[in-house]
């Protein structure tokens, strides 16, 4: 029986020795789980039938301790070797998945299969309600964003975009990952989805912010100081601390049609370059970079209504146009070679 569920023996006087099988131990203590609910005096007779499922329950109790513990030694083994890193690049850039991450939801599906074999088809364990199962695993999950964490906030860490790059991908792949493996795991690791989205949004408008900024440095710098001077004195009195030479200028130079083709161009290339494909966020990311393109131009159409009398363009609709011609092309053209990088964007600086 202890073979059968997994669990290691010392060596025998033929000198032969079991080995612990960590993925048997765990589906021997989820099926003897499920067994234990068939042993309960349900009616009440008491007497010796109550005595006898009793002693059976105890038996089951007993068995389910001794694989636990074996599952149990497994998993703080994995997580011992979760918080070493394993490949995770020391500056952080194009990280990518981690190992960690991607191979958690394959060990998910592992154990499913093997709990599934012999049952009916609509038949799934309930991992959620087997509280060592579900807790462990749950610790696991956890193991892998303080790895994340640890990884993003290290001295030698890239903070200008690495951190927030590994933390949106990984976060990211893990969330969607696990909702699809149905409402099952969900709801087992709910705790660590919510936290993951959380760290995904705050890590996503970090990274956005600095793709804009770093693209259209004179624009937002132009329209921060006037955003500040309307706030201290009004529109009216706004070309007076900036003048509309300046204003027209710096426009004519940053905002014409063709710059800001180039521009976002160069922004789509810089990204898919940050982003790994295993990761399947790119789609994701720029569509929310395009949103917060229409907000920042919207405004900055606005502020130069209201304090110019002045059109800029391209609009923020016209931006939006341009972004998805952008994202586009880049996709029919943008083949990748041999070491994973694009052909037409290989040139791209950070």
């Amino acid at each position: 029986m202890n073979r059968i569920c997994g669990i290691a023996s010392e060596v025998d006087a033929e000198g032969k020795k079991v080995k612990g099988d960590a993925m048997l131990s765990l589906v021997a203590s989820i099926h003897l789980n499920e067994a234990m609910d068939g042993y309960i005096d349900r009616n009440k007779k008491g007497g010796d039938h109550s005595l006898s499922l009793a002693y059976v329950r105890a038996t089951i109790l007993d068995m389910r301790k001794k694989v636990d513990k074996q599952w149990v030694i497994w998993v703080e083994d994995q997580i011992r070797w979760i918080r070493t890193n394993p490949g995770v690049p020391l500056n952080g850039k194009r990280a990518g998945i981690f190992a960690s991450i991607s191979r958690l939801p394959t060990y998910l599906d592992h154990v499913l299969i093997c709990c599934k074999a012999g049952r009916p088809k609509d038949y799934t364990p309930n991992l959620a309600k087997i509280k060592v199962v579900s807790y462990y695993l749950q610790k696991m999950a956890s193991s892998v964003f303080a790895s994340l964490n640890e990884c993003a906030e290290r001295e030698s860490t890239d903070q200008q975009y690495a951190a927030n790059v590994m933390r949106m991908e990984n976060s990211y792949f893990f969330t969607q990952s696990i909702k699809q493996r149905g409402i099952e795991l969900t709801a087992l690791f709910q705790k660590q989805i919510t936290g993951a989205s959380v760290i995904c949004k705050q890590s996503t408008d970090a990274y956005l912010g600095w793709m804009i900024k770093r693209e259209f440095k004179a624009m937002h710098s132009l329209f921060s100081n006037i955003s500040r001077v309307r706030k201290e004195v009004g529109d009216a009195d706004v070309p007076i601390h900036v003048p509309r030479a300046q204003f027209v200028r710096t426009l004519q130079k940053e905002s014409s049609k063709e710059i800001m083709k180039e521009k976002i161009s160069v922004v789509y290339a810089r990204m898919e370059k940050h982003l790994s494909e295993s990761g399947g966020l790119l789609p994701v990311a720029w569509k929310a970079l395009v949103k917060v393109l229409y907000e920042w131009f919207g405004r900055w159409e606005k502020l130069c209504t209201s304090c110019y009398k002045f059109i800029l363009e391209p609009s923020a609709i016209d931006v939006v146009r341009i972004a998805k011609v952008a994202s586009g092309s880049a996709s029919s053209t943008g083949k990748r070679n041999v070491d994973g990088r694009s052909e037409k964007h290989k040139y791209v600086s950070v």
